[in-house]
Formats: structure tokens, C-alpha cells, sequence
């Protein structure tokens, strides 16, 4: 997996390369044609400029055939993205932050000859300042991928199929929201809110989500196309985000403690509620988590708390074209959590995210998102005793179109509102505007 928004988001798997475990552990479904490390080809002796897919091209054939041959692909992406607030928070001033991914992607199958395995290794270089940190004030971070400024390991994974495919199972230093309420759509967004997964669940727990994996290991039952059940286990401990751990802190501590959760869901085209070229999920989850965390109302550390979920997403309408994805797919999420030492207990979002809008644009993308979270009212009373400001709400509305320039270089220019930064009544109402580019390789 490679940054949110890029690579990571909504990218279909390669299944002609890779065993089909999960799509984040398979390469894009791209074959790149040219790049500067084709130069013959880019010069006009293959395809013309528009065919591109990566910055790096096919490296003159040799990325297709340690790909076809051997089962290893290597991918990467740059991601940028530069805001600032014209008006409202605790002053104004512009930021950039990046993320650099960096993937290996492994097919065991073609590379030791074991079927339906595979493995994936991946870094993650990130720097830059944060908008909603020194500026506004707010919870929900206007750049996505601010956070772990620092060349981190990710993933270290090996993922084996069983009985035809149905049974799938991934263990090593992976993310529990790759999988869990994850959808291909939320990372269109660029606040943290929305991408990658409803934020009040890694704000409330300490779970690995990217870049910031932990150990873990997940089981996905698919007996049949219309329905799922899934499952997982991860480590969870205070601070692990923290950049002096760089990923490759591979140390269970002594305060840490285990996230358990699971997650059922159906696919409504399956199910006949809708047509077959409108695909969609319906999920329902859960988790109980034993590490130790504050409690709001004593200050003691406690273990054992929970939170459930429901997340859908949903193609309402598709346009007659051959690849299937232009048209309005429609999202929505909600978290609910107990007040006692989560400091969010309720959170909902909604997204519509339209694929190909204007005519002859058939790969942009334009989106509206909305997202609200509640704030614990034991940890507002603390504060509030604490003589601190106490937290009730904040929301966010957001609006953008991402245009693809070329094959590999896409621009998306954003504009976003927070209200109540802070979730306190501190700080005025924010406008932000942002834009965010990026580029495989």
C-alpha cells in the first residue's frame, strides 16, 4: 500500500500477477508504456505520451518481465499536498506536507512455487507541517497525509489463500484499517476525517492504520460472492506513532495491549437488491480493545473498551462505458463508542463522489463530503474541571475535483470548511484551500 489517495486508493488488483489475498497486497493493474527510463519509446517510437502510466515507464521491458517471470513488482508514488486558511482558526498561514511510498509486491507462487501466497514490504517517507496543527486548531487534519514525518517501514506481510480463495489470511506488521470499514472512496477526500477510514476510531484506540502498522494477523471467510465475515487481531500500544519508532520497533511492551475485531458484510448486486454493474458494500462492525487507557472521570488507566460500526458504499449509477467505473457512487459511516475513555463517542460521515463528470474527462473525479463527530461527555466535564475549554463538536464539509493532466500526473484542487475548530468554541469557523497532486512511479 502506497499513499492515501494515490496507488492505495481505489486502484483495481492486478490478479493476473498476484494471488487474490487482498487487493492492498497486489500491485496496480497497470503496464506501464513509457517513462524517462524508456527514452527510445518516448521519443515516438512506441505509443504516443497519453498511454503512460507511470513517471518511470517499463524501465525498457525489464518491470514486465521480473513481473511475468518472476512475480515481483515494485511500485512508488509521490504525494503532495500544499493548504492554507484564508480565514477562521487560531491564525492564518499556508503548509506543505509529502508522502514518498515506496512498495515491493511478491507472488510466491511464481517466485518458490507456493500456491496462492504472497508477501509485500513497503516504506513510507513523510515530511512537511501541518495546516490544522499550526493553524487552525482543529481535530479532523486538512492534509491526510501529514503524520509520521520520518522514512518508516510499513508493511512486512505475507498473505496465504485456502479452499479456492474463500479463505484468506494475512499476518506480519500490517494495518487493521486496511480491511476494516475501508472503502476504495474515502480517500478521494483529503481530510483526515474521511481518508482513509472514519477517524474518530484511530482519535479514540491506538490501531494501526498507515502508515503506522503494528503486529497482526487477519482471517476473510468469502464462501460465496454475496457475503463476508472477517476478523483480526493487532497489538496495541500508547505512542506507537511516535517517529523515533520508525516502523522497525518490533518489541511487544509491557503496557500494550490486543485489539480484537470483526466485521460482516453483503454486496447488494449480488444480492439482486440492485444491478449487477452497481457494486456496493454493506458492513457491520466491532471491537473490544485491552490496552490501557485513561479513564475521564477517575484519571486512572483502565483496560477493556469497545466501539461498533456501519459503513455503506454504493454505485447508484453508472454511464455506458467500457471500464465500468464513471458514475455517482454514494458513501456514509458511523462510530459509536463508550464515554468513559473514548474521547469521541459518536461520529458519522457521508460522501458522493462522482467518476468521469464533463465529457471527455473520463478519469476525473469530483467529490462532496461531510462529516460530524460528538466529543465524550465525561471528557468535556474533566475538562471543564480542569478549568480547560471542554470539547463538544466538530464538523467538516469539503468539495473537489481531481484532474488527471496525464496518465501520471493528477492535480486536485480542494476547498473545505471546519466548523468549530477545536470542538470547543475557541476558534472561528475555517475556510480552507488546498490542492494536492501526485505522481506513480
Amino acid at each position: 500500500m502506497l499513499a492515501s489517495g494515490t496507488v492505495h486508493a481505489g486502484t483495481a488488483p492486478a490478479t493476473d500477477t498476484a494471488p487474490e489475498i487482498e487487493s492492498w497486497m497486489l500491485p496496480p493493474d497497470t503496464r506501464p508504456v513509457w517513462g524517462l527510463l524508456d527514452s527510445e519509446r518516448a521519443r515516438g517510437s512506441g505509443p504516443p505520451r497519453e498511454q503512460a502510466d507511470s513517471l518511470t515507464g517499463n524501465w525498457g521491458g525489464y518491470r514486465d518481465r521480473i513481473r511475468d517471470e518472476y512475480g515481483l513488482a515494485l511500485a512508488g508514488d509521490y504525494t503532495s499536498e500544499c493548504a492554507g486558511n484564508p480565514v477562521g482558526g487560531m491564525r492564518q498561514g499556508v503548509t506543505y506536507t509529502h508522502n514518498i511510498g515506496l512498495a515491493l509486491f511478491g507472488d510466491l507462487e511464481k517466485l518458490l512455487g507456493i500456491q496462492d501466497m504472497a508477501f509485500l514490504a513497503s516504506a513510507s517517507d513523510r515530511a512537511g507541517t501541518s495546516l490544522s496543527k499550526n493553524y487552525i486548531g482543529n481535530v479532523y487534519a486538512v492534509q491526510e497525509i501529514f503524520g509520521g514525518e520520518t522514512i518508516r517501514l510499513v508493511h512486512l506481510a505475507l498473505g496465504k489463500a485456502f479452499f479456492r480463495r474463500t479463505l484468506r489470511i494475512v499476518a506480519g506488521r500490517i494495518n487493521a484499517l486496511d480491511d476494516f470499514i475501508a472503502s476504495p472512496l474515502y480517500c478521494n477526500a483529503q481530510n483526515l476525517a474521511f481518508c482513509g477510514n472514519p477517524l474518530s476510531i484511530p482519535s479514540d484506540i491506538n490501531i494501526s492504520s498507515y502508515p503506522n502498522t503494528m503486529w497482526g494477523a487477519r482471517v476473510r471467510w468469502e464462501p460465496m460472492p454475496v457475503w463476508y465475515a472477517m476478523g483480526g487481531v493487532y497489538n496495541a500500544v500508547a505512542g506507537f506513532r511516535a517517529n523515533k519508532f520508525h516502523g522497525v520497533d518490533f518489541s511487544i511492551r509491557h503496557n500494550s495491549g490486543v485489539i480484537g475485531i470483526m466485521e460482516t458484510g453483503v454486496m447488494p448486486e449480488e444480492m439482486g437488491i440492485v444491478p449487477r454493474d452497481l457494486p456496493g458494500h454493506v458492513k457491520l462492525g466491532g471491537y473490544y480493545d485491552t490496552e490501557p487507557l485513561k479513564d475521564f472521570s477517575s484519571g486512572l488507566n483502565e483496560r477493556g473498551t469497545w466501539g461498533t460500526y456501519v459503513g455503506i458504499d454504493q454505485k447508484i449509477w453508472g454511464e455506458d462505458d467500457p471500464t465500468g467505473a464513471q458514475g455517482l457512487s454514494l458513501f456514509a459511516a458511523f462510530h459509536h463508542a463508550p464515554p468513559d475513555v473514548n474521547p469521541q463517542t459518536n461520529f458519522v460521515d457521508f460522501g458522493a463522489v462522482y467518476v468521469g463528470p464533463i465529457p471527455g474527462r473520463d478519469a476525473d473525479i469530483t467529490g462532496f463530503y461531510f462529516a460530524y463527530g460528538w466529543f465524550s461527555g465525561d471528557l468535556r466535564d474533566s475538562q471543564l474541571a480542569a478549568g480547560l475549554p471542554g470539547q463538544n463538536h466538530e464538523a467538516v464539509l469539503e468539495l473537489n475535483y481531481r484532474w488527471n493532466v496525464l496518465p501520471w500526473f493528477y492535480l486536485q484542487p480542494d476547498i473545505q470548511g471546519i466548523i468549530n475548530p477545536g470542538a470547543a468554541h475557541q476558534f472561528g469557523d475555517a475556510l480552507v484551500l488546498a490542492v494536492q497532486f501526485g505522481v506513480p512511479f
